[in-house]
């Protein structure tokens, strides 16, 4: 058996969505999904045999080095569906059977978190699913962009049952596809400008379209050995003792 290398972090490489960091050194800024570099090997060999770029965005604790996931992102995302059309509705059940982890303590951000895999990396023989975690505004952003993907699998559904052979498509069977949307105002005074998350599919995605974004069989496979531990991941972010809605729970809470 290999000896184990030793680490610099435990952390679990995760994506995260810049709504608009300055990328250090390159004078221009980031809008879309980045995660951190040095983490996974197996990782960071896929995402620069991908193609990826590297750059360093700041943080409240100093600057870091990330991968800058190309925009738009498609993803193929590990859930069985999307329970509830509100965060609140949302942190109020438990939607970890979903695949989907939630949650937003008593005075803080909301959280929503999912497991993707995305086909840069596939094609690339790398298939760990990488949690996606967005908070505060942003929880509603990447909600409505996963409703919006549900619709567009209803539509296929539709087609598949008008040419006599019905069936049902599985939420991560089509990849969701993702972008920075034009700048809004978010904060408690509107003051903040950021490009939120939003879903890139066209308003009527045709045939052709949607066969471009079809599943290898490997993400079938995934889900088939990973939707327990999917669950359970879920279930722990959700961690029921932190959900606890605040009273003013539909109001707009701070931006990531």
């Amino acid at each position: 058996m290999p000896r184990i290398k030793p680490q610099e972090s435990s952390k679990r490489p995760g994506l995260s969505w810049s709504s608009g960091k300055e990328v250090i050194g390159q004078d221009r800024v980031h809008r879309g999904l980045f995660l951190d570099t040095g983490l996974d090997a197996a990782l960071d060999d896929a995402a620069e045999a991908a193609g990826w770029q590297r750059g360093d965005l700041p943080h409240m604790e100093g600057t870091r080095e990330h991968w800058l996931v190309p925009t738009p992102t498609p993803l193929f995302v590990l859930i069985d569906g999307v329970p509830f059309t509100k965060m609140a509705a949302m942190v109020r059940n438990d939607v970890s059977y979903a695949g989907i982890g939630v949650r937003w303590p008593q005075g803080q951000k909301s959280a929503l978190a999912v497991q993707v895999l995305h086909p840069d990396l596939l094609a690339q023989s790398y298939t760990t699913p990488l949690g996606l975690t967005v908070s505060g505004t942003s929880t509603d952003d990447l909600l409505q962009a996963l409703l919006t993907h549900d619709a567009v699998l209803t539509v296929c559904e539709a087609a598949a049952a008008a040419r006599g052979n019905p069936r049902v498509f599985e939420f991560w069977e089509i990849a969701l596809m993702i972008k920075a949307g034009d700048k809004v105002a978010r904060g408690t005074a509107q003051t903040s400008m950021i490009s939120p998350i939003i879903c890139a599919h066209p308003a009527k995605p045709g045939v052709d379209y949607l066969r471009t974004l079809l599943a290898p069989k490997v993400v079938g496979d995934v889900v088939t050995a990973q939707s327990a531990a999917i669950r359970s991941w879920a279930t722990e972010f959700a961690r029921p003792e932190l959900n606890r809605v605040r009273a003013d729970e539909e109001l707009a809470v701070s931006i990531s």
